[in-house]
């Protein structure tokens, strides 16, 4: 052995010795070191990718497990860690492919199995995803992560008792699993048990006091619970307890609340901005990626204003309802969905939305696609449950952002019914505040909230121009005011009967929602909510005087 590789090993052990003991940033220095010494060096050049990877820079990572994959093209572990990287970035086709070659060379790779289901997750293709969770399990019988996240895909499903089984198969095998102890609590609140969601979001906090987010969620089914005991608990935590952006934010949340409680509505508000803001930092490029997309890239494609040439034929006939969160959207799916006819519920199913992104991003043509994206779009709400020939081909979907693309909708979807859902836009940009909407990018900044809802305006004020009589304005106070008469109304856009039971939606148990409006479904439609926002009405002044819409 030469001087030069007696070196390079020597120095390589050091770097992977403290790698193991967590002294990154020196492991980091000293594999930098071996590769400028022998750049094609495999082992250094895998393990600092993998470093970066555990240090959260996917930016610096992806070169290098790139290049450790040229050295050697044959290592699993490069392939999968690539694949990790990418999910990370939002490259799924890419992370796909990577993770797949993975498997290829390793069938029983556990880690690239759970990241491919990851996937498929995120894409929303939940069948795909389950396949991978369960594979996932059969390699390996006690991952509790993966009866966890197979838990999330059967509740995305609807199989509710499925998921709470693999919740409790996660806690089994690892009893202070924390976030199935959350998501069980989640599960349990959407399904209205409110008493065991309240066990298991205590439970979570619990097994890891610095998990505001599960005592977020506790707070909000037991409001008793902010003392002032815990509000000192909860400061004590955010000074002291090495949180991540997303815990941070779940604080100033919490402690907005406690200002609510109090009547100090600007500090309230400033703990929101600030809760918000730490929320989009915990994962900025993801959510700087959508900002891009939604208020930039996406606007600007005229192609979807209007498409030239006669409407698609076609038999589906889809309830559309369209608008801002926070804006009535929810329960006026539920009453639709709750008269005598069987009518399949959609809630957020994102359909549109991924295939159009999917032809943004790839620069091509919508009037050249039409035919195939009609095929695609049907086949996927098929997949989803929600076509069926006995039920008319009537469906709901409030994917809310669907309002950019009522030109395609109008279309694709000919018989296609379509319902603007309103509500004094103060009321709900302060919802939006108060709620956090997760992975909606423009809704952690109060800045992007204004621009977003200034272009639902201007878009649906143009489809309204274009299309007369296609659109169904729908005023969610009128609503709460006198639901009778406003739900008649709108059964009848819908060309659906009318009855009582529309207006008892909250008696059914068969029915969840997975936004943030799952309690409100649980009560019948009240109106004391139409005001709440006044007391804000002078802070959001600063913000929405420039729109022409604010008032």
């Amino acid at each position: 052995m030469n001087k030069k590789n007696s070196q390079t090993k020597q120095i390589l052990g050091m770097a992977y010795e403290n790698h193991r003991k967590g002294n990154l940033k020196l492991a980091e220095s000293l594999y930098k070191k071996i590769i400028k010494i022998e750049s094609n060096n495999f082992e250094p050049v895998f393990l600092l990718g993998s470093l970066l990877l555990q240090k959260k820079n996917f930016d610096d990572a992806i070169p290098l497990l790139e290049k450790a994959i040229l050295i050697e093209p044959n290592h699993a572990n490069s392939y999968q860690n690539l694949g990790f990287a990418l999910i990370e970035i939002g490259e799924f086709a890419k992370a796909i492919e990577a993770l797949k070659k993975a498997i290829k060379i390793q069938p029983n790779h556990v880690e690239a199995h759970f990241n491919l289901a990851n996937v498929y997750k995120q894409m929303r293709d939940f069948k795909k995803a389950r396949m991978f969770y369960e594979k996932t399990i059969e390699i390996q019988p006690n991952n509790p992560s993966a009866f966890n996240n197979l838990a999330n895909i059967y509740k995305q499903l609807g199989e509710f008792t499925k998921a709470i089984d693999s919740y409790n198969k996660a806690i089994q095998i690892k009893p202070n699993h924390v976030r199935a102890h959350h998501n069980l609590g989640n599960t349990y609140n959407q399904l209205g048990e409110f008493t065991k969601a309240i066990a298991s979001f205590k439970k979570s906090f619990e097994y890891q006091p610095s998990n505001l987010e599960s005592l977020y969620m506790w707070s909000d089914l037991d409001k008793g619970i902010l003392n002032l005991e815990l509000k000192k608990k909860i400061k004590y935590i955010m000074k002291n307890g090495n949180l991540l952006k997303k815990e941070v934010a779940y604080g100033n949340f919490l402690l907005a609340k406690y200002e609510f409680q109090d009547r100090n509505f600007e500090q309230e508000f400033d703990y929101l901005l600030e809760a918000q803001q730490n929320y989009f930092d915990s994962n900025k490029k993801f959510f700087q990626k959508g900002i891009n997309y939604w208020l930039k890239d996406l606007p600007k494609i005229k192609e979807l204003e209007k498409l030239g040439g006669p409407d698609i034929k076609n038999d589906v006939k889809p309830i559309f309802i369209v608008g801002t969160p926070r804006c009535g959207s929810t329960v006026v799916e539920k009453v639709i969905a709750s008269g005598d006819k069987y009518i399949p519920i959609g809630e957020e199913s994102t359909v549109l939305s991924s295939f159009v992104s999917e032809i943004v991003l790839g620069n091509q043509s919508f009037s050249s696609n039409i035919e195939n994206l009609k095929n695609k779009i049907n086949a996927k709400y098929k997949e989803l449950g929600l076509l069926k020939k006995e039920n008319d081909y009537i469906f709901t979907d409030k994917t809310l952002d669907n309002f950019f693309f009522l030109g395609l909708i109008k279309k694709i979807f000919p018989q296609a019914k379509v319902i603007n859902c309103q509500r004094n836009p103060l009321a709900s940009i302060m919802s939006i505040l108060k709620n956090n909407l997760g992975d909606v990018s423009w809704a952690h900044n109060i800045e992007h909230i204004f621009s977003y809802f200034d272009l639902y305006y201007k878009k649906i004020n143009f489809f309204k121009k274009s299309f007369p009589n296609f659109i169904y304005d729908l005023q969610f106070e009128n609503f709460q005011n006198d639901p009778e008469n406003e739900s008649k109304k709108l059964m009848q856009f819908c060309n659906l009967s009318w009855n009582k039971k529309c207006l008892e939606f909250y008696k059914r148990k068969d029915i969840v929602s997975y936004t943030a409006s799952h309690r409100q479904i649980r009560n019948p439609i009240y109106k004391e909510s139409i005001d709440k926002y006044q007391p804000y009405k002078s802070l959001l002044n600063r913000y929405g005087n420039k729109y022409n819409w604010f008032s």
